[in-house]
């Protein structure tokens, strides 16, 4: 599994926030790909867009909160083993 938190400036201000495994699935239903896949294979500013609006929890369509948006940074966390067993 992976960590990974976006800082996302608005208007409105700007914080860290998590992509959660619920915003990854959410993520591959809507987009119907893998996230690796997404970000490896078929890259596009919307992908990371989407998953900041999820992320942040903004109750705006995505095109209002995107009018709202300065800036969006991936912020690589620790990734996290499948298994502790060898």
């Amino acid at each position: 599994m992976f960590a990974v938190n976006l800082r996302v400036v608005t208007d409105d201000g700007e914080g860290e926030y998590p992509v959660t495994p619920k915003i990854v699935v959410q993520f591959e239903r809507e987009f119907q790909t893998g996230l690796g896949r997404a970000f490896t294979n078929d890259q596009k500013a919307e992908h990371v867009y989407w998953l900041a609006w999820k992320a942040t929890g903004s109750k705006k369509n995505f095109d209002t909160w995107l009018e709202s948006v300065n800036d969006v940074e991936i912020i690589e966390g620790n990734e996290l083993p499948l298994s502790e067993t060898p």
